[in-house]
């Protein structure tokens, strides 16, 4: 029989066959269970139904004898219907990159504290950063918390494993010099539209890039932000462009929109017939291409160094340093909290705060 996918085999007679755990024998061997079907799809469609109840029959008899790479497929087919495509995805690869390859075929109830120690410092020991490994590991306690909360497991093995510390986000906006340049060469470039665009609203990519026509009002002075097309992994090999929602309820926002932009987005809006404010044939402008069109207006700029998502922070800078409150900033971007908005931006306006104490000073010399 050749092998497709989990546990399900093409028989001989044309037929597929999934297999999946039913229990243990007296003996301690594994029982197993099986089911035929005449395509692949309904295979797969039915073993997942079979290990989902013969789990929750485990469960309750407290006989769960699955593995880690089981109960890791258990967790992510149940979040199918209660999380986005693109997060289950990122769900799926962090577990399928980096978990199984050390824990998959250990049983889940073996695993230890000790364990997880290890698998730690195995990432911490690759070429991953500290904030990556802690977002891995995140994904993978949910799952271990979920085996606890339904009696599979007394206690949750990720409890007490020392994480590296988290390296501080450094924010490096443009200067009001590299601004102004990147301005100046925007201004007279095909595409520099989307780069100015984004220096005024602080849009992250995959929302400029989402951006329609109908999402700008105009007569209120409102831009909606409530799509966002991005590059996503895909559930077999490689990635796929999806335009979705936002990510988090605070990423749904209203921003104003000054009579600066309005003037200029309706100066150019006459020449767009398509759906989306920057558009390529039938389809939004994809991030990858925007990143291209970008890097090429740097390069004739003279602005060295410089991604994309600069212009954001560069956007969120020159507010804080026209006394631009946290709330508001925060509430502009997008973020889930004021308290992200403090950790990644404390400290930028230290030019400010300079002038601000050098005036303290000069009072006291009076």
């Amino acid at each position: 029989m050749s092998r497709r996918g989990e546990n399900i085999y093409k028989r001989k007679d044309g037929r597929w066959e999934g297999r999946y755990i039913k229990g243990r024998k007296a003996n301690g061997k594994i029982h197993y269970g099986y089911v035929y079907r005449h395509t692949y799809k309904e295979t797969k469609e039915k073993l997942t139904e079979m290990k989902w109840l013969y789990k929750q029959v485990q469960v309750i008899q407290g006989l769960y004898s699955g593995s880690v790479r089981d109960w890791m497929i258990y967790c992510l087919d149940q979040q199918k219907k209660t999380v986005k495509q693109s997060t289950l995805t990122t769900y799926q690869y962090k577990v399928t990159k980096y978990l199984l390859p050390y824990l998959g075929e250990m049983e889940l109830r073996a695993v230890t504290q000790k364990d997880m120690q290890e698998w730690v410092q195995k990432l911490s020991d690759t070429t991953l950063s500290s904030t990556t490994i802690h977002t891995i590991f995140q994904t993978v306690q949910r799952y271990f918390e979920q085996a606890v909360n339904e009696a599979v497991l007394e206690a949750n093995p990720c409890k007490g494993v020392v994480l590296p510390k988290k390296e501080a986000k450094k924010i490096q906006p443009l200067t009001i010099q590299e601004q102004k340049q990147l301005e100046e060469t925007a201004a007279v470039e095909k595409n520099g539209k989307l780069v100015l665009f984004a220096l005024q609203t602080g849009l992250r990519i995959g929302e400029l890039a989402g951006l329609r026509w109908e999402d700008i009002d105009f007569s209120n002075n409102l831009i909606s932000v409530r799509h966002t097309y991005q590059r996503v992994l895909s559930e077999g090999q490689g990635t796929e462009l999806q335009l979705g929602r936002p990510k988090t309820r605070a990423s749904e926002r209203l921003l104003p929109l000054s009579e600066k932009v309005k003037a200029w987005l309706l100066s150019w809006k006459p020449e767009q017939t398509q759906e989306f404010v920057f558009q390529v044939g039938d389809r939004p402008m994809e991030p990858r291409l925007i990143t291209y069109h970008f890097q090429r207006i740097c390069a004739k700029a003279g602005v060295k160094g410089c991604h994309f998502h600069q212009l954001r922070h560069t956007f969120a800078t020159r507010l804080l340093e026209n006394r631009g409150t946290i709330a508001g900033i925060s509430a502009l971007l997008g973020h889930a909290s004021t308290q992200m908005t403090l950790d990644i931006y404390t400290g930028s306006d230290l030019t400010e705060r300079r002038k601000m104490v050098d005036t303290l000073s000069l009072e006291w010399v009076s």
